[in-house]
């Protein structure tokens, strides 16, 4: 026999100790169980006393690990130690040192045709008890570590350094074997986790009171693979901008890992609580490269709301102000998400209805879906009942799509009745996050659109202005919606006042997110003086205006600063009138009074005058506004020349104007509460 596999080079009997002493340089792991079997060929129901034995090696190899320096020994009392200077296990970098097991025999019964021993040791603080137990050509075995403060584990070496960061709970674990005959031996651990807390230095990851059990089954041929199965019952628990609190339902899972070196496979997972979100793909963690970053494939996604919004979405979402949604109905989806990339599947939306009950800030209900993305004989669809954004109703609509991984687009233009006109939209297409060309968090959507004799009245009452008359039509050539940022691409057009209002250079960003900011440059043309001024109340105004707002900028839909003009075109000839109201509200805008002659008694005959020309420009920053007007001298600015008999003048001589302050006396003029001339 080779030396390799020599057993027993040799071994003696002292009569005084009953020892057996045996020494090798190598032995395979059978060795082991030659020792079992001369204890028990000593050893018999009737004898008291076990045999002393010492046992040496020095390497005990395995398929998976192999134990250098051992040392055994048993006690005729029954209690044993086992020591190792180093036992290195296939796949773990790092050697496990010094370990010393010890114990003691508590029962040993030997029948003919069975055998069963009982025994309880410990390693270092962990405790443990195993049973052996033959019965006939059937052998089982079980090892059940007792409970054990997490905490104590961070002092072995080898372990992961995030270990560092529990902060209580315990562990606890079974090891079963089974054999029949010379089949294939069965082996199952039991783990049980109670209390688990961890906070990571960062914050990001974080959990309390997390309570899971887990079993893990290898086949004993090949222990690189396993079967993972368990649920956590109890805790809740922070991952970045996931969080889940497991009191509102159980998770389950279902893993098969693979070990290999150089990775880890997921060959197989699945993720559900079993009653509103069910996940189910596979994974691959590369541990060759410095990154070691997981590769992600789900092939099905099952998601029941409002549970799973509530369970999983909400804490994320909370990142673009779409926390304290309604959310109801039920998303299915099979295929495959590979690389962060859609690569193909099949979409199925069932009665889908979405509400922004915090913030009121859009809704659709009764959405239905179904999508193929790739698939052209398919005829991808989606319909809704309501469509609300803001307080304008969108109604209901149907449309047909053009459908690619990661990405739709309407195949025909959408007709929708809004506010007693028609929108029409030209164009929509979605790149949605993940999908080929899109490598950001959000959306990536296009569309061009046109408004067609809107309701002026409807519209202002949706968005709470003052009361407009009239109709509004107008295009919008192009919006896009990138890195969270709402860009119009070229110029919107908008029919209003019998004249034009034209916004260019519209972006938005975080238009749904925390503080939204808003710039534009705005050009008003030949607007009708008297339309605008009888809808705010302000006082009739005859004649035309034309104006600008440049390089306006809001945040949180507050304007922070503008540069802005509005005033008589050249175009126009001979004066215009303008009644004792509106110059009521041009002499409280402009901080200043009227000409003199107003405040006589015959000028309270006149309830109209006449005006060659008006303007007035604002340059806000800082809440201040800069007033300027037709032309100034060293005490004051003209907002008004008169024309006619009698004629009236009306100039500013507070030339910066707190903007809160000017908004206000807005606000009370458009009251009716502003000073009347000579009273």
């Amino acid at each position: 026999m080779p030396d390799e596999y020599s057993m027993v080079p040799h071994y003696s009997i002292a009569d005084s100790e009953r020892a057996v002493t045996a020494r090798t340089r190598r032995w395979p792991l059978w060795g082991l169980r030659v020792i079992m079997l001369l204890i028990l060929n000593l050893q018999s129901t009737q004898l008291m006393a076990y045999p002393g034995l010492r046992v040496s090696a020095e390497q005990v190899e395995h398929e998976d690990f192999t134990m250098e320096g051992v040392q055994g020994h048993l006690s005729k009392e029954g209690v044993f130690s086992l020591k190792a200077e180093n036992i290195e296990v296939s796949g773990i970098k790092k050697k496990l040192r010094g370990v010393v097991i010890e114990g003691a025999v508590e029962e040993f019964l030997s029948e003919p045709d069975s055998l069963v021993i009982r025994a309880a040791l410990h390693a270092d603080s962990i405790g443990a008890e195993i049973e052996w137990v033959r019965e006939n050509e059937e052998i089982t075995a079980s090892l059940s570590v007792l409970p054990q403060d997490v905490i104590q584990l961070r002092r072995f070496d080898g372990l992961p350094a995030e270990l560092a960061w529990i902060s209580s709970g315990s562990v606890g674990a079974t090891v079963n074997f089974r054999q029949s005959g010379n089949g294939q031996p069965d082996v199952t651990v039991i783990l049980n986790a109670s209390d688990i807390g961890f906070d990571s230095p960062d914050g990001l990851f974080a959990a309390e009171g997390l309570t899971a059990e887990a079993e893990i089954s290898a086949a004993t041929d090949n222990w690189s693979e396993l079967r993972i199965k368990g649920t956590v019952r109890k805790g809740e628990v922070l991952l970045k901008e996931f969080y889940r609190n497991f009191a509102e339902g159980a998770m389950h899972f279902d893993l098969h890992p693979e070990w290999r070196p150089e990775a880890v496979r997921l060959k197989s997972f699945s993720l559900t609580d079993r009653q509103t979100v069910t996940v189910e793909g596979a994974a691959l963690l590369d541990l060759a490269g410095e990154t070691h970053e997981w590769d992600l494939v789900v092939s099905r996604l099952d998601l029941v709301f409002p549970g799973a919004y509530r369970r999983y979405m909400e804490p994320a979402m909370a990142e673009w102000t779409l926390d304290g949604l309604g959310v109801t109905g039920r998303l299915s989806w099979s295929g495959e998400w590979a690389d962060g990339n859609f690569l193909g599947g099949d979409l199925k939306v069932s009665d889908l209805s979405v509400v922004d009950l915090q913030r009121g800030r859009f809704a659709i209900t009764g959405l239905e879906a179904r999508l193929r993305p790739g698939d052209h004989q398919f005829n991808s669809s989606l319909d809704w009942r309501g469509l609300l954004v803001g307080k304008v109703n969108l109604g209901s609509g149907a449309v047909a799509l053009d459908s690619e991984p990661g990405r739709f687009a309407i195949v025909e233009p959408l007709v929708l009745e809004v506010l007693g006109g028609l929108l029409k939209v030209a164009e929509l297409k979605v790149l949605l996050p993940g999908a080929k060309g899109n490598e950001e968090a959000e959306p990536d959507i296009r569309l061009r659109a046109e408004l067609l004799d809107l309701d002026m009245e409807q519209l202002t009452a949706a968005l709470g202005w003052p009361s407009f008359t009239g109709t509004i039509s107008g295009v919008i050539p192009g919006v896009s919606l990138e890195e969270g940022v709402l860009d119009i691409e070229g110029k919107i057009e908008v029919d209003v006042f019998d004249g034009k209002l034209m916004v260019e250079d519209l972006r938005i960003e975080r238009p749904f997110g925390v503080l939204p900011s808003l710039a534009a440059n705005i050009e008003a043309a030949n607007l009708d003086l008297e339309l605008l001024t009888g809808t705010f109340s302000f006082g009739r105004i005859s004649g035309r205006i034309n104006g600008h707002m440049r390089d306006l900028r809001m945040l949180d839909w507050k304007p922070v600063t503008f540069d802005a003009w509005f005033g008589t075109p050249d175009s126009q000839r001979g004066s215009k009138g303008i009644s004792r109201k509106a110059v009521n509200r041009l002499t409280t805008l402009g901080g200043g009074s009227a000409t003199t002659a107003l405040t006589s008694p015959v000028m309270r005959l006149f309830s109209n005058f006449s005006y060659k020309r008006l303007g007035l420009g604002c340059r806000m920053q800082n809440n201040i506004c800069d007033l300027r007007g037709i032309s100034e001298d060293n005490e004051s600015v003209l907002i008004m020349e008169g024309a006619g008999i009698p004629k009236i003048t009306i100039r500013a001589f507070n030339r910066s104007v707190d903007w809160p302050q000017l908004l206000g006396q807005l606000a009370v003029a458009s009251e009716g509460e502003a000073i009347k001339i000579g009273d």
